[in-house]
């Protein structure tokens, strides 16, 4: 076994180490103590059969003892093989404190440099064993370890600043969403939404392209530590990777801030054209409460109806706007999906008082349709659904405190259910689990479901294609309507609002520049309808705008 084959578990050693320390110094220390006892070893003309096993017991032997001398003595790191990176630092020495210290620095060095400084000062390698080793240039080696110097040296001249513990810098957090088909992992969502770190990278690695080396800094992690997960963000297509190796994210990413600024333009947009955008939903609202099978649903569904009509053809107005720009082609990904990624970053330290209070004009998530084959896979149901903040439950399947996934995979078959009156019992264990009956009194709450004479009963509107097709060209009316009256004028003002990008990113489709420019267009509408008591006139209670529509498989 040779020195360079030892190198090679450092990554493995460190993951080891923090598995078992609560600081990263004492895993840093740790791994460098073992390190260094196995190039001792074969220094002294041992023989090393199993590196892996070997070290992993020469580890534990370490962290041991680290235990017995925790409350003892202070922790001492042994550093001779250094000597060279004392004198660059016009040291004679370095005392414990120190080669702490430069240990720490060492881990914030990019891969490459790091690689080259660990196999010259630790791994005691030539420059010419290190380019041959690594197949780079010699010359390309001396520049590496000129540069890692230069940044050991500048860590060990601060060295009373340096010797304040390192924190860690997480900005804040992004919030991933995507549109197209997600992946068989999940992917883009599932890979960051519970990761800090991976979030933080992305929002750091925007603006511009940046290095390893510089992420390391301005999060406040070695890099020896992130390169791992930049690594796969860029195996899963949320970031890049230049030729000059620095990193960018792949996609969109606003800010708060950046919403708010077209907020009050798009409400006075909306209070100017209200009269005559208003009085086109009440010529739809009408005809629509005209036909047969209207006239037969109950106060609540009629509601319901009446709602999502009004937010269907306010939305697909306000898409009139951008119907000029091709639509975006969702590109095939590795994962086996096609999916366009798009973040928002909420710094830290950030109000969010006058965000939240914009996002009660907001749609959340825009038009949804979800759909399923049912009773024998002989009828397709599919539901239609907006989330709002007014009379409503936005995220319907978050408020009712259970998956996303669960609530889009099952939602469908387990309303139809009670719909057609099958005993839930028939189909729990085939297309409807088990847990999503105890969470019937959740969804009662969002006004999904009800319950009379102890008998479950949907409270949302049910079509049959037909009559939907009917409410839909009804809707499709009085968009074109609309329209006409004011669509060039509003074509205009949302293309003054669109979101700028940074100068490199040129893979996001020019539609997703609009998001921001057209969120709060339509909510601004219903609720100033609202305001003057024209809409939801007697409604007090959860009143969410979804149909559900069934046709048997033609």
């Amino acid at each position: 076994m040779t020195k360079d084959e030892i190198i090679r578990y450092y990554d493995y050693l460190m993951r080891l180490a923090i598995s078992k320390c609560n600081s990263q110094a004492d895993a840093e220390d740790l791994v460098g103590d073992t390190m260094l006892a196995a190039f001792t070893y074969l220094h002294k003309g041992g023989a090393i059969e199993h590196p892996k096993t070997w070290l992993a017991n020469t580890f534990f032997h370490k962290y041991h003892d680290h235990l017995r001398r925790k409350y003892r003595c202070p922790v001492t790191v042994c550093l001779e093989d250094m000597a060279d990176m004392a004198e660059e630092t016009d040291e004679e020495s370095l005392s414990p404190e120190e080669a702490a210290e430069v240990r720490k620095e060492l881990n914030f060095l990019a891969c490459s440099t790091r690689e080259v400084l660990v196999r010259f000062y630790f791994g005691n390698q030539s420059i010419s064993d290190i380019a041959e080793a690594l197949n780079i240039p010699e010359g390309t080696v001396k520049s590496r370890l000129a540069a890692g110097r230069s940044q050991m040296k500048k860590g060990l001249k601060n060295m009373e600043r340096n010797n304040m513990e390192r924190k860690n810098i997480l900005p804040g957090r992004l919030d991933l969403s995507f549109g197209g088909r997600e992946g068989l992992r999940g992917d883009p969502v599932s890979f960051v939404e519970d990761d800090l770190i991976a979030q933080n990278l992305l929002m750091l690695a925007y603006e511009k392209p940046v290095g390893l080396q510089d992420l390391s800094k301005a999060i406040g992690i070695p890099a020896v530590y992130i390169e791992p997960i930049v690594e796969k963000l860029v195996d899963r297509e949320l970031m890049q990777k230049t030729d000059g190796g620095r990193v960018y994210s792949d996609f969109i990413i606003t800010k708060p801030q950046d919403a708010l600024r077209s907020f009050r333009p798009q409400l006075d947009f909306a209070h100017k054209h209200f009269d005559t955008v208003w009085n086109i939903i009440e010529k739809m609202s009408e005809q629509i409460s005209g036909m047969p099978f209207e006239r037969e649903m109950g106060a609540g569904e009629r509601t319901r109806l009446d709602r999502y009509a009004v937010l269907k053809a306010l939305q697909d107005f306000q898409y009139f706007g951008t119907g000029k720009i091709e639509m975006p082609k969702f590109p095939r990904r590795r994962d086996g999906g096609r999916w366009l990624a798009q973040g928002i970053a909420f710094e830290a330290g950030y109000h969010m008082k006058e965000y939240e209070e914009a996002s009660q004009y907001q749609i959340h998530g825009g038009h949804r349709t979800t759909e399923a084959f049912v009773a024998g896979d002989a009828r397709l149901v599919r539901l239609y659904e907006f989330d709002t903040m007014l009379f409503d439950c936005p995220h319907r399947y978050g408020k009712t405190r259970f998956s996303m996934d669960l609530y889009f995979k099952h939602i469908v078959p387990f309303l139809w259910c009670i719909y057609a009156d099958i005993p839930l019992e028939e189909r729990v264990g085939d297309d409807i689990p088990s847990e999503l009956i105890s969470y019937v009194p959740s969804l009662e709450e969002a006004g999904l479901i009800g319950n009379v004479d102890h008998k479950l009963c949907v409270k949302i509107p049910v079509l049959k294609k037909e009559e939907y097709e009917r409410v839909h060209a009804v809707i499709r009316s009085a968009t074109e309507e609309i329209s006409s009256a004011i669509g060039e004028e509003f074509a205009a003002f949302i293309a003054s609002q669109r979101t700028p990008l940074p100068r490199h990113l040129t893979s996001v489709p020019e539609l997703y520049r609009y998001s921001d420019a057209t969120s709060y267009f339509v909510m601004a509408i219903v609720r100033e309808a609202y305001d003057r008591g024209l809409h939801l006139k007697d409604v007090d209670y959860c009143c969410p705008p979804v149909v559900m529509t069934w046709a048997c498989e033609e």
